[in-house]
């Protein structure tokens, strides 16, 4: 296995000859299996010419350290409570030198994954050819990974879905190949590479799977060895199912094409079943936290395991295979915060909600201990590994996926809101459509899920209810830069723009990151910083690291306290109703469901932990409309009928031996967050009355509205009570008089007989209650009867006559004439 400088020599001058012609080929390779990003590989025009693409993309790759790790020394992870996780980069093996592997095993590695690894270069364009053909055929989605490329993959850059990524992946692996031999590579393949079960290597796979020694391995079972390396899920072993089986067989007839075995001998294996050895009663390796292990003591000098990346990686993987002079290093045991059996729980639970590889929404789920910090859960609906088919991602969709977060969002609106002294009794208009003016070109339109009743709501019910016209222009008020500044100084991390519809979610933030900053809210207002590594210690069991918990007030506690008590009864009331555990068990949260329906959320907190959930399709935002989820038929996914009471069976398990805590008791100067304003009733008088009703929900107030006739123009406003300029709290009903656009009226009524203090008195009363501005006088007619003096005698108009203001009545009055008989 040891080169010599002769052959490093030799292959560096083969390799200068032709890297940058094979890097920009295999650059344009990828690409176009990447279709959907060819779109913005064509606006790079700017970039002129081939030299400036490759320097853009291309990395450096003879500047970098590309040593293959030590595989038999390698760092361990567990849980808090000592749990084996497993070893870092999922190299749990037993290496032997690749002279001890049988060629029969070797062959049937090369048929099942690279069967031109001994001639190509480290990419194989035909195989990245027949996937990008697939792709855009509509079949069956390929991989055109090399093994060399498999090992960049695990080792050197990590599984971004980017094509930058894709690109270094491709000029790392012809590196490798220049760097190394094709035999270090196959046997660093072979010992590392996983098989599921928590096996890595041949050796151990064919231990767990068969109980056998390598060399005593048939050919059916030496074919069926590399089958689940692809996805060990889908592929497994133990189930023996006729996928298993079938992807059996056609490692075979690769190997009898290759010429490893006969035809005969082919023939023969493929008649026979897979038989496998009973498990071992093993823990299942939790990838993705693995995964975030290694991310975090790699790439952050906080644990003490060296200030360059260099020394890090020296410290946890140990020396280089090759290098026999190097010492020290690797050996690490890492502990975690995470339950592992929290985490298998919470697994279960959306493996059955949302099953993998169907053709409906996953989910995540991710838990943080208020007190600590600590991550306790990171789960992911989705099987670690690169079968999309299958349903299986090799990112973690719990701290790694960032999604909108919709009306989860509003909480950090309502915080920024308080803090600017926004009481939770404000009223708002909650009309819909809001048109809403932010200094943008166009007003910003804000639309409600559901209808318009009531007319208002207070702050605190927009939260219960989830109104978005309220916080629309609650964040047009306070301004979308500082929900995003509360936001921030909570716990979120993902950048965030200013737009004011950041109140609703516009940007994207993870599981994990919303459950951190909510449990700011839950701890009063104090910050606990999130984390995941708890300590580290070396091969000696020296402690390197040790976890320091790390909090500090970013809310007053106030605010905290009235955010708390909105979203407990957001719970008890409001959108999260189906999230209720216990009624004896405090608990608060928010739901969200993004537009059209693509996310759907619940965060939620007890005082011990708080829980985030989230629900959707994983590589794209896809409607979720007639989806199944559980075994029910959603025709459409909100927040609180899909997320809400996966949070709730999840919490269930939870809080199953957890004693109930209440909440922290509000604090002094809380009663400021629960005044409602008072304001001065608008000047609405001979205003519209769309324009009249909008001014007065605008200011906060209900109004009812009264059609009196009056000659002003139709629909024009008369009258008010309360009237203008008067001092009333918001929330009060305001009546509107409005102008019908007939002029008043009223029935004269029958005075004839009356005394004319009588008659007098009756019209100015009349006048009075109607406010129709007639007018009357008086003319005497004589009379000789002393019993009719002073009375009525007729009028003009009659009784029962139609009354305007126009209309003039005449009371003739009986005056008795003394000078007569």
């Amino acid at each position: 296995m040891d080169i010599s400088i002769h052959e490093v020599e030799r292959l560096e001058r083969s390799g200068r000859r032709f890297m940058a012609a094979a890097i920009l080929a295999a650059l344009t390779m990828i690409a176009a299996t990447w279709w959907g990003l060819m779109t913005f590989l064509g606006s790079a025009s700017a970039w002129g010419t081939v030299e400036g693409v490759r320097s853009e993309w291309i990395p450096d790759v003879e500047s970098l350290v590309l040593d293959l790790p030590d595989i038999s020394s390698l760092s361990e992870v567990y849980t808090a409570d000592g749990v084996l996780l497993g070893k870092l980069n999922e190299r749990n093996s037993q290496p032997l030198p690749l002279d001890e592997i049988p060629n029969l095993v070797i062959g049937a590695v090369l048929s099942a994954e690279d069967g031109e690894f001994m001639d190509h270069n480290g990419i194989d364009y035909r195989g990245v050819a027949r996937a990008f053909i697939d792709n855009v055929g509509g079949g069956a989605r390929q991989g055109g990974s090399t093994i060399t490329q498999q090992i960049v993959k695990a080792n050197f850059i990590g599984t971004e879905a980017t094509l930058k990524r894709k690109v270094s992946e491709a000029a790392i692996a012809i590196e490798l190949e220049r760097r190394f031999t094709k035999e270090q590579l196959l046997e660093f393949y072979l010992n590392s590479v996983f098989f599921g079960n928590n096996a890595y290597g041949v050796k151990a796979a064919a231990e767990v799977y068969f109980g056998k020694d390598l060399a005593d391995l048939t050919i059916a079972e030496a074919a069926a060895l590399p089958v689940p390396i692809r996805n060990p899920s889908l592929y497994d072993l133990r189930r023996g199912d006729e996928i298993t089986v079938k992807a059996r067989d056609a490692v075979i007839d690769e190997m009898v094409d290759e010429g490893y075995i006969t035809e005969a001998e082919g023939e023969a294996a493929k008649a026979t079943s897979i038989v496998v050895a009973p498990p071992a009663e093993t823990p299942d390796p939790a990838p993705q936290v693995l995964i975030a292990a290694k991310d975090a003591i790699l790439n952050d000098p906080l644990y003490g395991l060296g200030a360059t990346y260099l020394q890090r990686k020296r410290a946890v993987f140990g020396c280089p295979a090759y290098d026999t002079e190097c010492e020290g290093g690797g050996g690490l045991k890492i502990f975690v915060t995470v339950d592992l059996g929290l985490q298998q729980q919470a697994l279960d639970i959306l493996q059955t909600w949302l099953p993998a590889g169907a053709d409906g929404p996953t989910g995540a789920i991710a838990m943080v201990d208020n007190a600590t910090g600590a991550t306790v859960v990171m789960a992911t609906g989705l099987e670690f590994g690169t079968d999309i088919e299958a349903g299986q991602r090799q990112y973690d969709l719990a701290t790694k996926g960032r999604r909108n977060a919709g009306s989860s969002f509003k909480p950090f609106g309502l915080i920024a809101a308080l803090e600017q002294g926004i009481p939770l009794n404000s009223f708002w208009d909650m009309t819909t459509p809001q048109f809403l003016d932010f200094g943008g070109v166009e007003p910003w339109e804000c639309n409600n899920a559901g209808t318009n009743s009531p007319q208002i709501r207070s702050l605190e019910d927009a939260l219960i209810y989830s109104t978005n016209t309220v916080f629309c222009q609650v964040s047009v008020t306070v301004g979308g830069g500082a929900i995003r500044e509360t936001a921030q100084r909570m716990g979120i991390k993902s950048p965030l723009g200013d737009f004011p519809s950041i109140v609703l979610g516009a940007y994207e933030v993870s599981p994990l990151e919303m459950a951190a900053a909510f449990s700011t809210i839950a701890n009063q207002g104090i910050r606990v910083e999130n984390y995941l590594i708890e300590r580290i210690e070396d091969a000696d069991g020296n402690v390197v690291y040790q976890h320091q918990v790390d909090e500090r007030r970013v809310i007053e506690a106030a605010i905290a306290a009235a955010t708390t008590n909105t979203m407990e009864l957001a719970v008890s009331r409001g959108t999260g109703g189906r999230a209720v555990l216990n009624p004896t068990r405090p608990q608060a949260g928010k739901t969200g469901t993004h537009e059209h329906y693509t996310d759907a959320w619940f965060v939620g907190f007890i005082p011990q932990y708080t829980t985030s959930i989230w629900v959707g399709f994983p590589d794209s935002q896809v409607e979720m409309r007639n989806i199944t989820v559980n075994g029910v038929f959603i025709p459409t996914a909100f927040g609180g009928s899909v997320a809400a009471p996966i949070w709730r069976e999840f919490m269930q398990i939870v809080t199953r031996d957890l004693p109930i805590q209440d909440f922290a008791p509000d604090p002094d100067g809380i009663g400021v967050y629960y005044q409602t304003p008072r304001v001065r009733i608008p000047d609405v008088i001979g205003m519209d009355i769309e324009d009249a009703e909008e001014e007065l929900l605008q200011a906060g107030f209900e109004v009812t509205i009264t059609v009196v006739n009056s000659e002003e123009d139709e629909d024009t406003v008369v009258a008010t009570d309360p009237p203008e300029g008067e001092l009333t709290r918001q929330g009060t009903t305001v009546e509107v008089e409005v102008s019908s656009g007939i002029p008043p009226e009223t029935i004269l009524p029958d005075l004839i007989g009356q005394s004319r203090s009588v008659a007098v008195a009756a019209l100015t009363r009349l006048r009075a209650e109607t406010e129709i501005q007639f007018s009357w006088n008086l003319v005497f007619v004589e009379t000789t009867d002393r019993s009719l003096n002073n009375t009525v005698a007729s009028t003009t108009p009659g009784p029962g006559a139609t009354i305007t203001e126009e209309s003039v009545i005449t009371l003739r009055i009986y005056q008795l004439n003394r000078d007569g008989g």
